[in-house]
């Protein structure tokens, strides 16, 4: 057994898997559950202790919701109950608060609204808890309201150049981030209803990645653009994102039985063409010139890093060694804290600590990745590896 060998990453998926399964979610449905005032704490102290006086982004209910309802489908713990009370909050304290359609965008820890704003990129996981939510409780009203709230956001917040805007008010510059989230939405939608229109609708957002998000010169992945969606000036490129686009196209593919396009494959070896220095972490963003612009690295983008990991796998022994090695370092570096199941999530490029809590919002990103984990173990197992 070597480092690179598939033996090694069928080590650190266990790993990786046990860690998020028996120390992450049940930290998290524990002490990131605000059972007095209701809903999910925005962030905890380094101890574990809560931060009783962030203010709260609604789409981080919606991101846990789908994050114990991923886990439950999975068999990782009964958490249905605590997605119904998530769903129940969100619905009680955001959706329609100020009397107007759509969930409002921040609240205070007490749920007093602080912003009225209905942003895109909240509402996309909006659609996609209430999906996951769907399948892990049965619960039809939960259904329903994913599918009224892709409606709102067609009515509201359709654009004329293609996508959406940014939200109610409509702010600039437009982002590929959102589109990229309501594809990943209408997926889990598609999941959950079995409804062919909605890969359909995500196809259209593919091709707002193929012509106007993706640089024609480059193949890069730009994320700001101008009102008719003309890329801004100087280009802005955040490898997470490629890595998470190469991730998500592989699993539109694998809905349908589709060959995988070959963009994904592109927008992975992208990625991994980012990979800064010895240590091989992905940077939070660059410029088109290759300068760094950003100099730190989230938890994020590793986990999404490791995701495009997975999808390209398909019995290559190169890509299951990189996998292995990023697996192991996110263990020696986010993972390296006192208290199990949480994480330091952002680094300087000199691998000094920045962050200061720790955010509610990686649960997502992490059970999304150990998702992918166990996929990849049950793969194996079955082929008798």
């Amino acid at each position: 057994m070597t480092q690179d060998g598939p033996a090694s990453l069928n080590t650190e998926v266990q790993k990786f898997i046990r860690l998020c399964r028996d120390d992450v979610l049940p930290l998290w449905a524990g002490r990131g559950v605000d059972r007095g005032r209701g809903g999910f704490y925005e962030q905890v102290n380094f101890d574990g202790t809560p931060d009783e006086q962030a203010l709260r982004r609604v789409r981080v209910s919606s991101r846990q919701i789908y994050a114990f309802s991923h886990a439950s489908l999975l068999g990782w713990g009964d958490y249905r109950e605590l997605v119904s009370w998530g769903v129940d909050y969100l619905v009680s304290t955001a959706l329609r608060r100020d009397g107007e359609p759509g969930f409002v965008h921040l609240l205070d820890a007490d749920g007093a609204v602080c912003d009225t704003r209905r942003d895109l990129y909240d509402h996309a996981f909006h659609i996609l808890g209430l999906s996951w939510a769907y399948r892990a409780t049965n619960d039809s009203q939960m259904l329903e309201l994913a599918e009224d709230t892709l409606a709102f956001v067609d009515e509201s917040m359709g654009a004329p150049h293609g996508g959406w805007c940014e939200g109610i008010p409509a702010t600039m510059p437009r982002r590929q981030n959102p589109h990229m989230h309501m594809y990943e939405a209408l997926l889990a939608l598609y999941e959950a209803s079995g409804d062919h229109g909605y890969l359909r609708r995500a196809d259209e957002i593919f091709m707002l990645l193929v012509e106007r998000f993706i640089d024609t010169k480059t193949g890069l992945l730009f994320e700001f653009f101008e009102q008719d969606l003309a890329p801004v000036n100087p280009a802005t490129i955040e490898p997470g994102h490629m890595a998470e686009w190469c991730w998500l196209l592989h699993s539109r593919a694998a809905l349908s039985k589709a060959e995988i396009p070959v963009l994904a494959q592109q927008l992975g070896q992208h990625a991994d063409d980012y990979a800064f220095g010895a240590d091989g972490f992905l940077l939070d963003a660059y410029n088109a010139d290759g300068k760094v612009i950003v100099p730190s690295r989230r938890l994020w983008g590793q986990t999404e890093w490791l995701k495009s990991m997975f999808a390209r796998l398909n019995n290559n022994t190169e890509m299951a060694g990189q996998a292995s090695r990023l697996l192991h370092r996110i263990d020696d570096s986010y993972f390296d804290v006192k208290v199990p199941g949480l994480w330091m999530d952002q680094f300087d490029l000199d691998g000094r600590p920045m962050a200061e809590h720790v955010p509610a919002s990686i649960v997502y990103h992490l059970v999304s990745a150990a998702g992918e984990a166990e996929r990849v173990l049950t793969k194996a197992k079955d082929k008798g590896t």
